[in-house]
């Protein structure tokens, strides 16, 4: 009898003898078939009083009516099995697993099984419409990553890894404010971990910017206590007096170190000193670094120059203090003091002068070895 190729319906012949037979055999399969249900999978006996219509999904090791049926589903129909060969891609419910299964492999599959292993997926949209850019795309209102413990066959970590084939390629995390960019940190066009910020979307700032060869962290601007800048500082802090303190370095060792140091094109030019129960402040002073050296002459006539005087802040009037005006030193040795006399920034506000009294010791030393020279020649007369 010629069959259909799929489900193995009888087909009725021309000129065929009592073709009701041949047709209702075709319906009976296909009431078996179409919107499969089977009782149970993985059956190896006939149940002793099935039920007109049950099918089973038949097992690996069979036995009884279904010996020799391994993998067949077994439908029971006017009174006898009738068995049907299952194809790949068939879909059954199982009553005994509440659960759609599908043919695939040679194995049957829970659809959730399936679900659960999707590999190779051209796009995925949750929530949301991915495309050909955004082949994963994702609106929700939160998510969770969870570390599978050792009890589920896990590890009880959890990495989330972003890899790129090129050091000048990114990988990265771009935070954005109506779809314009605001913050973004990772691996920006090289193998430097980047956080960099902007206020538009298309002007970048570094904030900082970390190496991984020496662990570095390179930060070209540095504001604690503010909201916003104060003065014009690669590095600013602003803090309240009252037990606390600007910046604290602590040296746990005992041998003389430098606290802080000081270049200028990549050269020393100063430091701050922990010495073992005192502070330092250093200048570069070598010889080798120093040329057309001349005695400093007319100490004492220079001297006499200076202004030593005793004045108040306007900040802190009633507390009196010993000292010069800038602009006077200015006259007599003028590397003493920074600034201009009456100063202005671009803004019109006032650029204060600043004085290094350390600046007047080498005035003080000759002054005084020329008191000593005459006094030593009174003396001698």
């Amino acid at each position: 009898m010629a069959q259909t190729a799929r489900l193995g319906l009888a087909l009725m012949a021309a000129a065929q003898a009592q073709k009701h037979v041949t047709h209702n055999d075709a319906l009976l399969s296909l009431d078996a078939l179409v919107q499969a249900v089977v009782v149970e999978t993985d059956r190896l006996a006939p149940p002793s009083a099935p039920q007109e219509g049950d099918a089973y999904l038949i097992g690996a090791s069979p036995t009884g009516a279904f010996t020799g049926q391994a993998g067949m589903l077994a439908a029971y129909l006017t009174g006898s099995w009738r068995f049907f060969q299952p194809q790949t891609g068939w879909l059954v419910f199982a009553k005994s697993r509440n659960a759609l299964m599908v043919l695939s492999g040679g194995s049957w599959h829970l659809l959730d099984d399936l679900a659960q292993s999707f590999a190779n997926l051209k796009s995925l949209g949750i929530g949301t419409a991915a495309d050909a850019t955004n082949r994963l795309a994702v609106k929700t209102n939160a998510a969770l990553f969870v570390a599978a413990s050792a009890a589920e066959g896990g590890s009880g970590d959890l990495r989330v890894v972003f890899n790129k084939p090129l050091a000048g390629g990114t990988v990265s995390h771009l935070f954005q404010t109506n779809w314009s960019g605001r913050a973004e940190l990772g691996l920006t066009g090289d193998d430097q971990f980047h956080i960099k910020v902007s206020p538009d979307g298309s002007t970048w700032t570094e904030a900082l910017v970390c190496s991984p060869a020496t662990g570095t962290v390179r930060m070209d601007r540095v504001l604690t206590g503010r909201a916003s800048p104060r003065v014009n500082a690669c590095y600013e802090a602003e803090f309240s007096g009252a037990g606390k303190q600007g910046l604290a370095l602590n040296d746990t060792g005992t041998a003389a170190s430098t606290a802080i140091s000081f270049s200028r094109g990549g050269v020393l030019i100063g430091s701050v000193g922990l010495a073992t129960a005192g502070v330092s402040f250093n200048t570069t002073s070598d010889y080798r670094l120093k040329t057309a050296l001349e005695p400093l002459s007319r100490a004492a006539e220079r001297l006499k120059q200076l202004n030593p005087l005793r004045y108040e802040f306007v900040s802190h009037q009633g507390q009196g203090l010993d000292g010069f005006l800038a602009h006077e030193v200015a006259e007599v040795v003028p590397e003493a003091v920074t600034g201009a006399k009456d100063g202005m920034d671009g803004q019109g506000l006032p650029v204060w002068q600043q004085l290094d009294q350390t600046r007047l010791i080498p005035l003080l030393v000759a002054a005084l070895q020329e008191a000593l020279a005459r006094i030593e020649s009174l003396e001698a007369a």
